[in-house]
C-alpha cells in the first residue's frame, strides 16, 4: 500500500538513488495507482513481478548493497522522490542497445496524485538527465502517451524532440470484422519465399524505420529467409510465420506473424503504403483464418495510418505512444 513509512530515515534532499531492496515494492504500488494498469495485462505481469522480486531481494541478504550498483549491471534503476520517509514519486532508467551502443529509456515517471502539480516529476527528470549527463551517455529517449498533454509539454521543455507516433491495435482473430473492402477474390496467401524478401524489406523499414526499431520487438533479421537464420530462430526459441500476398502472381505484401511471450502475439505488417487500404481488408481476412481465434494479437503502426480502417474491421486501439529523443 502506498504511503507506508519506510525504516531509513528521510534524507533533506527528497530524490535518491531507487534502492532495488526497499523500495520495489513501494514503486509498484505507485505505479499501479499512477497508470491504467488495469487495462493492460502486460502492465499487471510486469507490476507483479516487481513485486516478486521485492521479495526475491528481502530473502538474499547478501544483496541488501545492491542500490550502490552499477545499474548498467541490472534490469532497471533510477530515481526516487522520498519524503517523511514516504516514496511519492519515481523515475526509472532502463538501459538498452541501440545500433550496438547503450542508451536510457526514461520511464514509469509517476507521482502520487495528492502531491501533483508541484514540479516533482520535472526535477526527477531534470536529476536523471544531470545524472546521466555526468556518467558521459550521449542520449536519453522516452515513450509517453499521447493522451497525456502535460507529460508531453514537460518533456518538450526539457528539450525533448519528438522523434515518431505509434498505435498499437489489439484484437482476437474471432472479433475481426470483414468490411466491404475486403472483396477482392483474386488476392490469395501463400507462404513467402526468399524472392519476395528484397520488397518486405523495404515495407518493413518504411513502417518500422530505424530511429524506433531498436526498441520494439520486430528484429528484421529475424525475418530474413534462409535454412541458417531459421535454425538462428530455432536455437534462440523465435517462433515466426510469414504469408505472402499474391496477386496474379505478384508479391502485394507480406504479413508476419511473431509468437510472444506477452499477453498478444505479434502481426507485422509489410505493405505498399500507395494502395494499402484497398488491400488491407482483404490480406487480413485471410490471415484470420490462420489464426487461433481467441489469443490476442497487437499490430503496431505508424499513428493515424490506415486508423479508420483498423477500427472500422474490429481492432480496439491499445495505446498511441509518442517517442521523444534528447542528445544529452
Amino acid at each position: 500500500m502506498i504511503a507506508v513509512p519506510l525504516t531509513a530515515s528521510p534524507s533533506p534532499d527528497p530524490i535518491r538513488k531507487l534502492d532495488l531492496v526497499r523500495d520495489l515494492d513501494h514503486v509498484a504500488d505507485l505505479i499501479e495507482m499512477c497508470f491504467p494498469i488495469h487495462l493492460d495485462p502486460d502492465g499487471k505481469t510486469y507490476v507483479n513481478e516487481m513485486r516478486k522480486a521485492a521479495r526475491d531481494f528481502r530473502m538474499m541478504g547478501w544483496l541488501a548493497g545492491m542500490s550502490n550498483i552499477d545499474p548498467v549491471n541490472v534490469k532497471s534503476s533510477g530515481f526516487v522522490w522520498e519524503e517523511k520517509g514516504h516514496i511519492i514519486g519515481n523515475l526509472s532508467l532502463i538501459p538498452l542497445q541501440k545500433e550496438g551502443r547503450r542508451v536510457y529509456l526514461i520511464a514509469n515517471v509517476a507521482v502520487h496524485p495528492e502531491h501533483r502539480r508541484q514540479g516533482i516529476a520535472r526535477k526527477l527528470t531534470q536529476h536523471a538527465l544531470d545524472d546521466l549527463k555526468a556518467q558521459k551517455e550521449s542520449q536519453v529517449w522516452l515513450q509517453v502517451r499521447d493522451d497525456n498533454p502535460p507529460a508531453m509539454d514537460l518533456y518538450r521543455s526539457l528539450g525533448f524532440k519528438d522523434q515518431a507516433a505509434r498505435t498499437t491495435w489489439r484484437i482476437r482473430p474471432r472479433d475481426f470484422i470483414r468490411t466491404q473492402g475486403a472483396e477482392k477474390a483474386e488476392i490469395s496467401l501463400r507462404r513467402r519465399v526468399r524472392r519476395d524478401w528484397p520488397l518486405q524489406s523495404g515495407w518493413l523499414e518504411a513502417a518500422y524505420p530505424q530511429v524506433i526499431r531498436w526498441n520494439l520487438p520486430v528484429k528484421v533479421h529475424r525475418f530474413s529467409p534462409g535454412v541458417l537464420q531459421a535454425l538462428r530462430n530455432f536455437l534462440e526459441g523465435v517462433t515466426i510465420k510469414h504469408w505472402s500476398v499474391q496477386l496474379d502472381g505478384n508479391c502485394q505484401g507480406v504479413i508476419s506473424w511473431q509468437k510472444s511471450d506477452t499477453y498478444a502475439n505479434n502481426l507485422w505488417l509489410a505493405l505498399p503504403e500507395e494502395g494499402e487500404s484497398n488491400q488491407l481488408p482483404e490480406d487480413l481476412a485471410l490471415v484470420m483464418r490462420k489464426l487461433a481465434k481467441d489469443h490476442p494479437l497487437y499490430i503496431d503502426y505508424p499513428d493515424g495510418r490506415c486508423a479508420d480502417l483498423f477500427t472500422e474491421m474490429g481492432f480496439e486501439k491499445f495505446r498511441t505512444l509518442i517517442w521523444m529523443w534528447r542528445r544529452l
